[in-house]
């Protein structure tokens, strides 16, 4: 058992390591490709989760939303979004929030946390 214990020993903390650098690529060839052509527009919240405040005042909301692009409704779930404690009743269903999304392809879509409306 000890001659093989290196590679176990080795292999857990590449596997960490690796399925970090896959997600930072991941999340980067999103950015990359939505900068290519962006397109600008309001979703509107279909459903939120708040999370535990901080002690910044600061709380994670995952939230739904649907937005319509060449007359399809495309929906995309569990977005983070940090907002203020209270600023929390401001966001509720219905509500409209700015995203991006590629124009070929509205699947690659994200929140559009430069826009305005979500500084306070």
């Amino acid at each position: 058992m000890s001659k093989y214990s290196w590679i176990i020993a080795a292999i857990c903390p590449a596997l960490l390591i690796g399925s970090v650098i896959f997600y930072f690529l991941k999340g980067y060839c999103l950015y990359l490709k939505i900068k290519k052509d962006p397109v600008y527009v309001k979703a509107k919240i279909v459903n939120y989760i708040p999370g535990s405040p901080n002690n910044m005042g600061k709380v994670d909301i995952a939230i739904t939303y649907t937005f319509t692009a060449d007359n399809i409704v495309y929906t995309k779930g569990k977005e983070n979004l940090t907002i203020d404690t209270r600023d929390l009743n401001k966001d509720h269903i219905g509500k409209e929030v700015p995203i991006v999304y590629y124009r070929k392809d509205p699947n690659f879509c994200k929140i559009d946390i430069y826009d305005e409306s979500l500084r306070n």
